[in-house]
């Protein structure tokens, strides 16, 4: 049985749903940000296609930590920066420009954690 792909609004091909992508072995990254405020980076491969996907947050005095995560090419501590929206328990794709060899990101609620995997194409 074969996945049928589709396009983005960029034209680059994707699996019709985020959880449907097919990931290469060996790149799955954990993504950790400790503290809220800050600007964190990954390594990345310029012209990938990546999964991420948030861990939901733990609990803290009662109330469940958001560890919604905003991703950008450049520092995303202004908003005009911020390209990619994950929210807990979700996985988004990210198309990396050509060029680019870092992911900026940031968990909106401190501790928060999520998976990042390169996507076969």
């Amino acid at each position: 049985m074969s996945i049928a792909y589709v396009s983005d609004n960029g034209g680059v091909l994707v699996p019709p749903h985020p959880n449907a992508g097919n990931p290469k072995a060996a790149t799955g990254q954990t993504l950790t940000d400790a503290a809220t405020g800050g600007d964190e980076t990954a390594t990345v491969t310029p012209g990938a296609l990546y999964a991420f996907t948030a861990r939901p947050g733990p609990v803290a005095g009662g109330t469940l930590t958001d560890t919604t995560f905003v991703f950008g090419l450049a520092t995303i501590l202004t908003a005009k920066n911020i390209i990619w929206i994950c929210a807990p328990g979700e996985t988004i794709l990210i198309q990396i420009p050509a060029g680019y060899t870092s992911l900026h990101y940031e968990s909106l609620g401190s501790g928060g954690s999520g998976y990042l995997r390169e996507l076969k194409q």
